[in-house]
């Protein structure tokens, strides 16, 4: 099975074998993948390419994305509460309604043209949906039940 960078990127059946066998996906080539709804809570993602990814409602509850390309993914709606996302690459990432509370965001490139500043620390400190969609993000776990 495919998996590193050198080889081809995995697909949604493979990432979730990938899971329940290891949480470790450090320096996968995911991009382009459509993981909606994954739950990825506890992962190590370190330095993985989840570039162009479609990840709607996805849970990274505690995940470790330190250096993961998140560039131009779809992010609206997950869960991304208390995820390590230092130094990761989140531009042109779509953050609408996306939870990031207590995430590290140091040295973090934010899609700050497509989202404002302050709604990502809003939603860090205080827990508050970006966007102010009302949305709730799911809870750790919660999309385990939802996988197809």
């Amino acid at each position: 099975m495919g998996k590193r960078m050198d080889e081809a990127p995995l697909s949604r059946k493979a990432v979730m074998m990938a899971i329940s066998e290891q949480k470790d996906l450090s320096g996968y080539d995911l991009r382009k993948a459509d993981l909606n709804h994954m739950d990825f809570s506890g992962c190590r993602l370190r330095g993985a390419n989840l570039s162009y990814c479609n990840l709607k409602k996805a849970v990274f509850y505690g995940a470790d994305l330190t250096g993961a390309s998140l560039w131009s993914a779809n992010l609206e709606e997950a869960n991304l509460s208390r995820a390590n996302l230092q130094d990761a690459d989140m531009d042109y990432a779509r953050l609408k309604g996306a939870v990031l509370t207590g995430a590290n965001i140091k040295r973090t490139i934010l899609p700050t043209e497509l989202t404002a500043r302050d709604d990502i620390i809003a939603s860090i400190e205080q827990g508050v949906p970006i966007g102010g969609s009302g949305a709730k993000a799911p809870k750790e776990g919660a999309a385990l039940a939802r996988r197809l």
